[in-house]
């Protein structure tokens, strides 16, 4: 009588690593998606705010005639450009020129601060003479912050 060894079925070593592989690669760029980044809006949107204040910031200092508004005008879902520093309204047309910012309806990110900040033309913001911080709130918190030298910088 012959007795034969049969293996036993199973999966082999190179088998495992690959599944283990496939389900990393998704763990890492499908999870994240489907959770979502809620959490990082409120640092990308403080990043572009950033932005857009250093260049109104930069004209400012370049059209230094006493004719010229440099203000943004700070809402609770976004900024924009003013179009009369004496009445703190946003110039027509705002969203399209590219002059502020609206956060989107269905994002979570509030902001809040200054109503105005009035750039002169050495660059610094009349509100904030002793510095000022804008706040961009949503799963976490987001700082910029503006220093009585016209520095503009999150925090």
């Amino acid at each position: 009588m012959k007795t034969s060894k049969s293996f036993g079925s199973g999966f082999t070593l190179i088998e495992l690593v690959v599944v283990i592989l496939i389900i990393s690669i998704l763990a890492i760029t499908v999870v994240p998606k489907m959770i979502g980044s809620s959490g990082f809006d409120s640092f990308v949107y403080r990043d572009q705010m950033i932005s857009s204040l250093r260049l109104i910031q930069q004209q400012s200092m370049q059209q230094t005639d006493s004719n010229s508004c440099h203000q943004i005008v700070i809402m609770n879902d976004g900024y924009g450009a003013s179009s009369n520093c004496s009445t703190n309204t946003l110039i027509p047309n705002w969203q399209d020129k590219n002059t502020g910012f609206a956060i989107p309806i269905d994002s979570s990110v509030r902001l809040s601060g200054p109503s105005t900040l009035t750039f002169d033309s050495w660059g610094k913001v009349a509100e904030c003479s002793t510095g000022c911080t804008i706040v961009l709130t949503s799963d976490d918190s987001a700082l910029l912050c503006i220093e009585s030298q016209g520095y503009i910088h999150g925090c």
